[in-house]
């Protein structure tokens, strides 16, 4: 009995494998369960995010056939839908992560998955089967940024697209990403590549269709997909986004660089060639943002109006520039899940001294808690506190004058920005959006040379990290005065859940931002100042 007490001791029992709470994931896009994209569709590759779910090092497959029912170093995947269960097929295997393809011939539906390691079996966690949904590859692995495309040049030369390889217009892509639905063969023997013409695909490049040429399973992997496309005329920039449709349900969204024939992709306000040289140099992007704030909310019964002046002054890590959040532009839109996958960078702030605002009423100093955040507060009747004007002052429009003592990290400086208040949206032409049906934003004032941006966010009932949400992102020239989402994008958000006060979650942003001349300053690759007016509304019911 001594004996077998010690060796018990020595080798206790395996822990049972635990599938995290928004644990199952598609392989390329990483979108969270609970949003209408999120299905794993047949044939795809998907992840599974949790605990003991295989060895402390990586073990991938090496050659096929590929296992199923057997496991791969002790991991095997079961599901379970309507009274059906197949085996995964098990692509590589780690204690925190595993992955695997989904049989093509797995039912749709809903149903339950279960990690098994060394004899040990999770508990059940929910899965949602679908035909088709597709995820395209990142650099990042998460998902979002510069995503896995190649240039086509030739058959033998194939760069990964990327702003210092960037397309042209007419040239032949290959996109890489998982989901475009099943096919008929042995998946666990090898690939089975073939074009699927009869699905309704769309490659959208800067809002553009363009025109494909093959979609179908990869020649090299099993679950991996491919999508030959051309890039569509007109398009150019470093960060242009790009998605893919399969009939009402779209992906996730990545960045391609596109540049004019015969040359590098460009953008506004891009790093000259010395100021990359010197961001690189110093490891991250030293940027100063100044502005002129006006903000109009409605929520409910709650109207809340104030005025800002706001200044940050930061480092971006260089890792951080292909994240994200992309840049707006106009007439295109994008859609983001939050909470976002995926480290992203951090920031690190900057001294620039103390700072004065002069202009049509002041001047002001502004108030700063944090190393390199500055700002100062206009809401008439709010308790007073440090960085709050509380006497009814508000910002006029004019001529409004940053200037910078110049700190520890950033000289003195002086930028001037003239503030128009013209621009307006009616908060009360939306309270309730149909997901499946075109949204028409329209406003007034629209300043010339403007960006306006609209905003349409929804969050679903809150889990286990938060509420679990997605945003529609556009933008238009503020002289236009209206901006329609298509619907297909709308019905990427979740139906918005209500809180226990009866609140709808569903928010719609609209905001000018007119961006002024750059300014200088000792320490900084980047210097800029913009005024923007935000409209918000809230507790609006997306359906």
């Amino acid at each position: 009995m001594a004996l077998a007490a010690t060796l018990l001791a020595s080798h206790p029992a395996a822990a049972q494998p635990v599938i995290a709470a928004l644990g199952v994931r598609n392989a390329a896009s990483y979108t969270l369960p609970g949003l209408p994209n999120a299905g794993i569709a047949e044939g795809s590759l998907f992840i599974v995010f949790g605990q003991n779910m295989g060895p402390a090092k990586i073990v991938q497959v090496s050659s096929f056939p590929l296992p199923t029912s057997a496991g791969l170093a002790g991991t095997s995947i079961q599901i379970t839908i309507n009274g059906t269960s197949v085996d995964a097929i098990m692509l590589y295997t780690l204690a925190t992560q595993v992955a695997a393809v989904l049989p093509s011939s797995t039912p749709i539906g809903t149903g339950t998955m279960t990690v098994t390691y060394n004899g040990q079996t999770s508990a059940a966690a929910p899965i949602t089967v679908v035909k088709s949904t597709f995820g395209i590859f990142a650099v990042n692995q998460s998902g979002t940024g510069q995503g896995v495309l190649q240039n086509v040049n030739s058959a033998t030369d194939r760069p990964f697209n990327s702003p210092t390889q960037s397309a042209q217009p007419g040239q032949v892509m290959i996109l890489w990403g998982t989901g475009l639905g099943p096919v008929t063969g042995n998946e666990a023997a090898g690939p089975l590549p073939g074009d699927m013409p009869n699905l309704n695909v769309h490659v959208w490049v800067d809002g553009k269709d363009a025109a494909i040429q093959y979609r179908g399973r990869s020649g090299c992997c099993t679950g991996d997909d491919q999508i030959v496309f051309v890039v569509p005329a007109g398009v150019e920039g470093c960060a242009l986004p790009v998605y893919v449709q399969i009939d009402n349900t779209v992906s996730n969204f990545v960045t391609m660089a596109i540049g004019k024939a015969g040359a590098e992709c460009t953008d506004p306000g891009d790093l000259t060639p010395a100021q990359l040289a010197t961001a690189t140099k110093n490891g991250g992007i030293r940027s100063a943002s100044l502005g002129v704030n006006h903000y109009d909310g409605v929520s409910g019964t709650t109207h809340e109006v104030s005025d800002g002046l706001q200044g940050v002054f930061a480092k971006t890590p260089l890792s951080a520039l292909s994240g994200l959040n992309l840049a707006p532009i106009a007439g295109v839109c994008t859609v983001f899940q939050f909470p976002v996958a995926g480290p992203n960078g951090t920031n690190t702030y900057l001294d620039a001294g103390k700072i004065s605002v002069s202009g049509p009423v002041g001047p002001y100093d502004l108030y700063s808690a944090i190393k390199g955040q500055y700002q100062l507060s206009f809401l008439p009747g709010a308790t007073s506190s440090p960085g709050l004007i509380t006497d009814g002052t508000t910002l006029p429009p004019g001529s409004y004058t940053f200037t910078g003592s110049g700190g520890v990290d950033v000289g003195a400086f002086t930028a001037t920005i003239n503030y128009v208040d013209t621009f307006h949206w009616d908060q009360s032409s939306v309270s309730t959006i149909d997901r499946s049906q075109p949204l028409t934003i329209t406003w007034t004032g629209g300043t010339a040379g403007a960006l306006v941006s609209i905003n349409v966010i929804s969050s679903a009932a809150p889990g286990p990290m938060g509420s679990v949400g997605a945003a529609v992102f556009c933008a238009q020239d503020g002289a236009v005065g209206s901006f329609t989402i298509p619907a297909p994008l709308l019905s990427a958000l979740p139906p918005s859940y209500t809180d226990a006060d009866g609140n709808p979650q569903g928010t719609i942003e609209v905001y000018e931002n007119f961006a002024g001349p750059m300014f200088t300053a000792s320490g900084l690759d980047l210097g800029g100042i913009s005024f923007q007016v935000t409209f918000t509304k809230g507790s609006v019911a997306i359906q």
